[in-house]
């Protein structure tokens, strides 16, 4: 065999991206564990556990997230049987996990394997999306292929309180749209927003954040047209979605706001633990993690491209309120629309001292030009 053909096969980009493959499996592989180990699909929950999901009697607002269940009850019906046997025989994770007992019941076995790897699979793709989005961003390559890689490890610890299949799916569609932004692609982005609603409807509310993200490329009448047709939408979907469970049980959202008024002035509640990936480890809104958020912002604030910061300005003022009114105390999920801004003050903390010998152009989103497209 030439060598020098060797060397060059060792050198190639498919190599690098096969190593990143294998190196994001693991992470999104790891991740997985530690969610299912944890909740899995929330077999035992009598009103809106995976049997009430499928079974379409969940209770309101669980009834709206109908994107992967209803993917699989497609896959169940177009999948052959053999294939169906095998998946349900060989790939269960009830095989390894306690909490996955729904499963065992042949009526939904093969549909919550499905489940399952689909938020596996959305987990990886976040991982490549949100390398991208950094790399577009002009962090580094070190700091954008780590840090997703990081965040994803540390997913099952902001499930604290409450963790669901379709947030992982959550993920990818909010680092999707991010992307798109980022690139000018709205006819895509208009496109995605459908699937994204129907996972799960407070991609309404992501949208307007992406302003100052589509502003840096277009005048500011296109992108305000953009975001009108794409929140327009989301809309329309969350209509239809919420007029088909219209006689579900529950309601639209639970009001919260007085019970975390008095939870978050009681210390009990900065000081709870739980386990995560099998180990004791902080829940809810522990001190120890409120203190590594602030520090986060506080270091990566000043290097954030202006655009991004303000993206992060208007998702946290859309974000904290619906937090407070409408979600449990300490229930750091449902802080998502802050989830991909929070990953670039990461990003930029960590690059933090090489800031000064960057050039402009790789620490702020341009005005009204093109973003440089970096390829995955």
């Amino acid at each position: 065999m030439n060598p020098h053909k060797v060397l060059s096969f060792v050198n190639s980009r498919q190599v690098s991206l096969l190593l990143l493959f294998i190196f994001y499996w693991m992470v999104a592989t790891s991740s997985l564990s530690g969610f299912v180990g944890k909740w899995a699909l929330r077999d035992s929950e009598a009103t809106y556990g995976i049997e009430q999901i499928l079974d379409n009697t969940a209770i309101r607002p669980f009834a709206y997230r109908i994107l992967v269940p209803a993917a699989s009850g497609i896959a169940e019906r177009i999948v052959p049987d053999k294939i169906k046997a095998y998946a349900v025989d060989k790939l269960g994770p009830y095989r390894t996990f306690s909490r996955a007992t729904s499963s065992i019941k042949e009526k939904y076995a093969f549909r919550y394997v499905v489940i399952i790897y689909a938020c596996l699979g959305f987990c990886l793709g976040s991982l490549f999306v949100l390398r991208s989005v950094l790399l577009n961003l002009g962090l580094g390559t070190q700091t954008a292929t780590f840090i997703p890689a990081a965040f994803i490890i540390a997913f099952p610890f902001i499930q604290t309180i409450g963790g669901y299949f379709y947030d992982y799916v959550e993920l990818f569609f909010l680092a999707a749209a991010m992307l798109l932004a980022v690139r000018n692609k709205w006819l895509a982005l208009l496109a995605l927003t459908i699937p994204a609603t129907l996972n799960k409807e407070a991609f309404f509310f992501f949208l307007p954040t992406l302003y100052p993200i589509l502003r840096s490329n277009s005048s500011r009448n296109f992108s305000l047209s953009i975001l009108a047709a794409a929140i327009g939408i989301s809309g329309v979907v969350n209509l239809i979605v919420k007029w088909q469970y219209l006689g579900a049980g529950g309601d639209a959202a639970h009001f919260q706001l007085i019970d975390n008024f008095q939870k978050y002035l009681s210390p009990k509640l900065y000081g709870q633990l739980e386990v995560t990936y099998g180990f004791v480890g902080p829940s809810g809104a522990f001190i120890g993690t409120i203190f590594t958020i602030v520090a986060i912002v506080l270091r990566g604030w000043k290097s954030c491209p202006p655009a991004m910061r303000s993206h992060i300005l208007i998702a946290a003022s859309i974000n904290f309120p619906l937090f407070m009114f409408f979600c449990a105390a300490g229930e750091m999920r449902n802080l998502s629309l802050l989830f991909i801004g929070f990953i670039v003050l990461i990003a930029h903390t960590v690059e933090k001292p090489n800031v000064a010998s960057r050039a402009p152009s790789r620490t702020r989103l341009p005005q009204h030009a093109a973003i440089e497209k970096t390829p995955l």
